[in-house]
Parts: C-alpha cells; structure tokens; sequence
C-alpha cells in the first residue's frame, strides 16, 4: 500500500496539469480578491468596502465560487489518466489486491485536494492584502477548522467521483457530476425534494441541503457552530459508502 501511495503521489506532483491548474487557480482568485474592491467603488462611488477579516479570507478560500470546477476536474482527470495510458491494467496484475488501487488513489486525492484549498486560500489572502481590505482578527484557528471540514467534504465528493471514474470507468459522467456539484446546481432538486417530503410525510422545516455535501462546503462554519456536525457525519458517510462501493466494484471487475 505504502508503494501504491509513493507512486501516485510521485504521478501527481510530476503532472503539468496539476501545476498548470494550481497556477489558473492562484492567479484569478489573488486577481478577484485585489479587484473586487475597486470594482465596487466603479459601480458605487459612494459605497465604502469592507474590510476583509483574516479568517473569512481563509474559511471561504474562492472568491470565485466556480474555482471548484477545476479542482474536480483535476481530480477526475488525475483519475482517469491511467486507464487512458493503459498503466492501470499493467499495475492491477501486479498487486495481490487490486482494491488497493482504489484506497492508494483516494489518498492521493486527499493531498491533492488539500493542496488546492491551500493556495486557494493564500491567494485570497494575498489578493486583499494587496488591495488594502485585509483586517487581521482572532478567529484563525476556527477558520482553518472550517476550511478543514471544507476539504473533507471536498473528499465526500471525491469519493462519488472515484465511483464514477475508476469504478463505472466514465470520465465524462464524472465530469459533469463535478461541474454540478462545484456549480451547486442541485439545489434545485433539493427545493423540490424538500417539498415533496413535508407534502408527503409533513415535515416542516426540513432542507436536504443540510445533509448534502456540495451545499454544506458553502454553509459551514466553525466560527458560526453552523452546521458543523452535519458535514462532519455527512462527509464520512458519504465517503464510507462511495470509497466501499468503488472498491468492490474495481476487485470484481476485469481492467482492461
């Protein structure tokens, strides 16, 4: 296992896309955080921006929302890379339990995606920082709480993108499965599942979007206390189940 991990970790930090994406992800999120500022005084001359706490910088790392489309992009196309470069078929015969694959992929995935969230939040430091809207407070240990639940979410989702690419071998589902989840486009279907339920079984108050992980990764918040035990049990047992069913699909199935 330990060798499975070394070598996609080697395959990650050796893959120009991962930079490339890294670097696309760097400079338009500093860029939004240091033009923000002066985008308002364009359109409102007379209103005078906030400053930007520290922690706020680092809890909510995009200032473009939609930067989440490129971290699971990257994930999916990491993925899947080697059943394109047919090395998958090649290594499966060479380990006693081809499940490990899976496992080895998974963590790998885990720095990967850290990583990402990282710059994403040093970027949005930076970028307000440079246009004078930083303010420094005492909320950084909770904020980096947040951004840490924030990526185990982030692997909640990973793990049904695992599935989809190494398990049902589809990069392009996995794809699009990515754009929705960044994108948050199921709150649509949440909206309608949430009034069918209180119709049906006549639940007030029920909102599915506190146990979805693509809308927890905007509403958590440790420095709030919102909805932190959700994401925490949400993010395991979605992970738990996506990374089991990924796993014994993969063992049984023929790698071509």
């Amino acid at each position: 296992m330990a060798n499975l991990v070394k070598t996609e970790w080697y395959k990650l930090r050796t893959s120009k896309m991962f930079y490339i994406l890294l670097a696309v992800v760097f400079t338009v999120n500093t860029a939004a955080a240091a033009i923000m500022p002066t985008l308002e005084k364009l359109f409102s001359p007379n209103h005078q921006a906030n400053k930007v706490e520290l922690s706020n910088a680092i809890a909510s790392p995009f200032i473009v929302g939609l930067l989440m489309i490129v971290v699971f992009i990257s994930a999916v196309s990491f993925l899947y890379s080697d059943f394109s470069g047919g090395y998958i078929k090649n290594i499966a015969g060479q380990v006693g339990n081809k499940g490990n694959i899976v496992i080895s992929k998974f963590i790998v995935i885990g720095i990967h995606n850290l990583i990402f969230l990282a710059v994403g939040a040093l970027s949005n430091v930076l970028g307000n920082a440079i246009a004078g809207q930083l303010l420094i407070d005492s909320d950084i240990f909770p904020a980096i709480l947040t951004l840490l639940i924030k990526w185990l979410l982030s692997m909640s989702i990973s793990a049904i993108l695992l599935f989809m690419t190494m398990g049902m071998k589809s990069k392009t589902f996995a794809s699009i499965l990515g754009v929705v989840f960044a994108t948050g486009t199921l709150s649509i279907v949440y909206l309608g599942l949430n009034n069918a339920i209180s119709n049906i079984f006549h639940v007030a108050g029920f909102d599915l979007a506190e146990f979805a992980p693509d809308t927890l990764m905007s509403t958590v918040n440790v420095m709030k206390n919102a909805l932190v035990i959700n994401a925490i049990i949400v993010s395991v047992v979605f992970i738990a189940i996506f990374i089991s069913l990924t796993y014994m699909t993969f063992k049984k199935r023929d790698v071509k």
